[in-house]
């Protein structure tokens, strides 16, 4: 089995851009409404505030903030991201409704 753990910034972009090129990518695309440029700059954005372990604890609204896209985009990037497998939601231990991001490679 593959090791889908976090081996650090570069590593993890480089990994979103090969996705994104995959072919079932583009099917995710068009079912999300959204173009591949856009999902590549939110998952920059989003791994530039991600901690060395690859934790995203970055809301919706401040990669709004951020990127300059509308809220709804970022969610849809996002959903595009976790649909090609390099993003999983997960809880903090013991404090559950606090969801962070962790990001993985494929």
């Amino acid at each position: 089995m593959e090791d889908s753990r976090f081996c650090g910034r570069g590593e993890w972009i480089a990994a979103v851009e090969r996705a994104l090129s995959r072919h079932d990518a583009q099917q995710i695309f068009a079912a999300k409404a959204i173009d591949p440029e856009t999902v590549l700059a939110v998952a920059r954005c989003e791994v530039s505030m991600a901690s060395t372990a690859g934790v995203s604890m970055v809301s919706h609204a401040q990669l709004e903030q951020l990127t300059g896209f509308p809220r709804y985009v970022v969610l849809r990037a996002r959903l595009a991201l976790i649909e090609l497998g390099l993003e999983d939601l997960a809880a903090a231990p013991g404090a559950p409704g606090n969801v962070h991001r962790e990001l993985r490679h494929p």
